[in-house]
């Protein structure tokens, strides 16, 4: 038999419909692996999240599958969905048709479109990108970029090319010369 008090429940809002449904709530525990059509965590952390609307706040997780996310002061190592929203929240690699970051901060993401509120910061960045913003990304490749402010990119597709190219040549004269040596 469970106790109630450690099984929390809340009301929540169902995903179309809107109307009124009751659901089990985590608050400042750790779960294994979570399979829910609806996930709502605070103070809270998960190895993975399977559901079809995840609402996080102050919480973390290893995998983020879902079909829409919003994510408030929160971590993700891996995220994927259709709508994502990560308001001052980190993500390691992000893959959405829609995401936004307001104050977040992703190393590698990839989306049909990317919206922006201040600057978006990306070691790689494949996406329409939208931003008030500065764009800062290592490598960048885009179908269409509007940034109030600066976009600035260390590696071009063409640069990154001729760089790995140049790093090639390099290591195979390398190897070259070893095989002589010894």
């Amino acid at each position: 038999m469970t106790d109630e008090r450690d099984e929390a429940t809340a009301v929540v809002k169902a995903d179309t419909t809107k109307t009124p449904m009751k659901a089990r709530e985590l608050l400042r525990q750790d779960a294994g692996d979570v399979e829910a059509d609806q996930v709502t965590m605070e103070r809270s952390g998960a190895e993975t999240i399977n559901a079809q609307r995840v609402s996080m706040d102050r919480s973390g997780a290893k995998t983020l599958e879902t079909r829409s996310a919003q994510l408030d002061r929160s971590g993700v190592v891996m995220l994927s969905g259709e709508h994502v929203v990560l308001h001052d929240s980190s993500a390691v690699a992000a893959r959405a048709a829609e995401l936004r970051v307001a104050d977040g901060r992703v190393v590698a993401m990839t989306a049909n479109q990317v919206q922006g509120e201040g600057p978006i910061n990306a070691v790689l960045l494949t996406a329409g990108v939208r931003t008030e913003g500065d764009i800062r990304a290592v490598f960048l490749t885009a179908g269409g970029v509007e940034a109030g402010g600066d976009v600035k990119v260390a590696f071009t597709p063409p640069a990154a090319a001729a760089l790995g190219a140049g790093i090639g040549v390099a290591f195979a004269l390398a190897l070259r010369l070893l095989r002589r040596v010894l």
